[in-house]
Formats: C-alpha cells, structure tokens, sequence
C-alpha cells in the first residue's frame, strides 16, 4: 500500500533536522548567513522543524500552499493535535526549548511519525 505524500515530506524534514547544523530555533528558516528567511526561499539553509516540514512539501510540490497544508497535516499525524494550528504550537514549543533536547526530541517526534505510517 502507499503511504500517504506526508510521509514523504517527514522523511525529507527529518533529512533537514537530523543534520545538527542544518537545524535552528526561534524562526523558520535561516540562510547561510544566520538571516531569517521564508523555509522555500532557495537561499534557506537552517531550519526550525515546521519550517523543515515546509521546505520538504516545497521540495515535492514546488507549490507554497500545497507545501504548508502538507507541513500541517504532517505536523498534526505526528503530534495527534486536531488542527494544523494546534499542531504548529506543539511543533514550536519543542523545537525552541533548550537546544541539546530539543533537537534530539524533533528527531525522536519526525522518527515516531514515520514508524507510525
């Protein structure tokens, strides 16, 4: 059986934060040069984990809109929150706490979400 497109933009995310210094906190995404920008900006090279979860849907869907309703509903198959919303604030409140757990924690999250599919 298939698994559903979300799967696939968990595992392209969990590529972007699994690599410590491809990860950040507080924002979505950071180019190279630590300045904030969109995750879908192709200078993007940092990311909190929804900003990974967008850049992933970006990277399959070449689409903004797609990418984020696919980073919601990832982030809500992973958190088991109700809404995309809901699920941001769980996604966020893990990801910007301290740095060591907390990057290990996102990885353990985008782990368990691919496990479960």
């Amino acid at each position: 059986m298939a698994k559903p497109l979300f799967h696939q933009v968990i595992g392209r995310a969990l590529g972007y934060v699994g690599v410590r210094a491809h990860w950040t906190r507080y924002t979505l995404a950071l180019t190279r040069n630590n300045k904030d920008c969109e995750p879908i900006d192709p200078k993007a090279a940092r990311f909190c984990a929804f900003g990974a979860l967008v850049r992933a849907g970006y990277d399959l869907t070449g689409d903004a809109d797609q990418a984020r309703r696919l980073a919601g509903q990832a982030a809500m198959w992973m958190t088991g929150r109700e809404t995309p919303e809901e699920a941001y604030e769980a996604i966020y409140t893990i990801n910007d706490g301290p740095p060591v757990s907390s990057r290990k924690a996102i990885v353990q999250l985008f782990e368990q979400g691919l496990a479960r599919t």
